[in-house]
């Protein structure tokens, strides 16, 4: 016999659970009863902060610990996108210059031909084409003096551990090294392609073009059918890069691409600088110069080139949780127009702060929260010292979601589950696979010293409404290994009950 104060009424999915104690609403219970799957994991030793909120009402579907500060991992490039467009805008490009110092005379350069590296993430192999050929079309055949690398745009950056380990060894693309004059995210292209018969040794060759401070060996095998299978590894031998490729090839396959992170940013983007402007017929009677200082005078303008935009960026940062983009971004919020070079990571993560205090102590309820005890070491999120809570970056979604000029941008960088991205193989279940159709959002993980797993982004309910979440499981000092499959198939599972298909 139900008592005449309560009155229960259920379907199918726990989320619509509908319970009227003493006048308390359907809201609080389901915010009370939300996120059951991460309360568990939270029994068993986890610390967990979850928060979700519709951002026309304002109305908290679910909270757990929502103001709990912990590890966010890669969910950090949240606030990085937030910063950065908010800043910039989404159409801002970085322009990257070439200047000469001396005249040019019946083709030839009598001086230096000097890069001055602006800290564009995105200054790839089609952008330096566009550069370098310009160089060609000023009639500079021969340059008697150097090709001048010039990075004052950022100062000495002090590389963390993992691209610390790189610079001898690496089998990876995201510990690459960060320069105001990096190119091709300071990592290199190595292509194999299939012999002519099974058994034959596969081609090797460097993308773009084969460079003198890079060396490429090994032996890869063409066998029959299509499936390929390379392994690469940098090591650091001298003055050289040398990638040592092993594996097999298909016949029938089409050429493999592996990327592995160079050693030395400034070194290779000389390299690379020389490689295409030597294809567009200049020579260089003295080679190339590193330098770190900045000039009063750089020379007379000879070719630049304007990087992708912003928005466009955001697209990297988000799908693929590209480190390098993150993390040259933060540097770059370091700059203004007093500061126009020695940029760090250390000022930009600051700005960051700044960026995270300014929307907390802005927001208004239920996204409004004290700022102390937030820290942004990192942009990319490559550090258990980043501190965030679930409201925290619920605060910045609904911050991002208000502002109607970069908005779209936004929310169209973060992955689609299901298509793309770091959630491609996410929300498969019975219970989960209708988030597919609605959902955008950014992971983060990372493992040692302990497991941090996040997911944040929104999610459109059937009225047209937006929901703005944001959950974060960490390993503890009692349990660091939560089990990180297990941390992302409760976060799945929980969202799929609080945003069930009927809503």
């Amino acid at each position: 016999m139900h008592s005449p104060l309560v009155t229960l009424v259920r379907n199918s999915t726990l989320s619509m659970l509908t319970l009227f104690v003493c006048g308390q609403s359907s809201a609080q219970v389901q915010s009370v009863r939300a996120f059951g799957e991460l309360r568990a994991l939270s029994a068993k030793g986890a610390a967990v902060t979850a928060f979700a909120v519709n951002l026309r009402t304002g109305q908290v579907i679910g909270e757990f610990n929502p103001d709990d500060r912990m590890t966010p991992a890669s969910v950090s490039k949240v606030v990085l996108a937030a910063a950065a467009l908010e800043r910039f805008g989404s159409e801002h490009t970085i322009e990257s210059r070439f200047y000469a110092t001396g005249p040019v005379k019946n083709g030839v350069l009598k001086g230096d031909l000097l890069f001055e590296g602006a800290g564009d993430p995105s200054l790839t192999n089609e952008k330096l084409w566009f550069l370098t050929t310009d160089v060609a079309r000023a009639g500079i055949r021969k340059v008697e003096g150097q090709l001048v690398v010039n990075t004052s745009r950022f100062g000495a950056i002090e590389p963390d551990l993992d691209r610390k380990l790189a610079a001898r060894r690496s089998r990876h693309a995201y510990d690459s090294p960060l320069s105001a004059a990096a190119v091709n995210f300071s990592v290199m292209g190595i292509v194999v392609s299939p012999g002519e018969l099974p058994g034959s040794r596969a081609h090797l060759a460097l993308e773009p073009y084969n460079l003198d401070t890079t060396k490429i060996q090994g032996s890869v095998q063409t066998h029959n059918g299509e499936l390929s299978r390379v392994a690469v590894t940098r090591t650091r031998a001298g003055d050289h890069d040398v990638f040592t490729a092993s594996g097999h090839v298909g016949q029938m396959s089409w050429p493999t691409r592996v990327y592995r992170s160079v050693s030395d940013a400034d070194q290779y983007s000389g390299a690379v600088l020389k490689a295409f402007l030597e294809r567009e017929g200049i020579r260089f009677a003295r080679g190339i110069r590193v330098e770190r200082v900045p000039r009063a005078d750089m020379g007379r303008p000879v070719a630049s080139v304007e990087g992708f935009p912003m928005g466009y960026q955001m697209l990297g940062l988000f799908k693929v949780s590209n480190n390098f983009i993150a993390d040259m971004l933060t540097i770059q919020l370091d700059l203004n127009e007093k500061k126009t070079s020695g940029a760090t990571l250390e000022g930009g993560a600051a700005q960051l702060e700044s960026y995270v205090a300014g929307v907390l102590n802005s927001a208004q309820a239920p996204y409004k929260s004290s700022p102390a005890g937030v820290s942004m070491l990192s942009g990319s999120g490559l550090t258990h010292e980043n501190r965030l809570s679930a409201r925290d970056v619920v605060a910045v979604l609904q911050r991002m979601y208000a502002n109607a000029r970069e908005f779209p941008s936004f929310l169209n960088a973060l992955p689609v589950p299901g298509a793309e991205g770091t959630i491609k193989k996410r929300f498969q279940t019975e219970q989960t696979k209708h988030l597919r159709d609605r959902l955008r959002a950014k992971t983060g993980t990372l493992s040692e010293p302990h497991d941090a797993v996040g997911l944040a982004g929104y999610s459109r309910l059937k009225d047209g409404d937006w929901v703005a979440f944001c959950a974060i499981a960490n390993g503890t000092p009692r349990r660091p290994n939560i089990g990180i499959e297990q941390a992302r198939e409760a976060i799945d599972e929980d969202l799929g009950q609080l945003l069930p298909p009927e809503l």
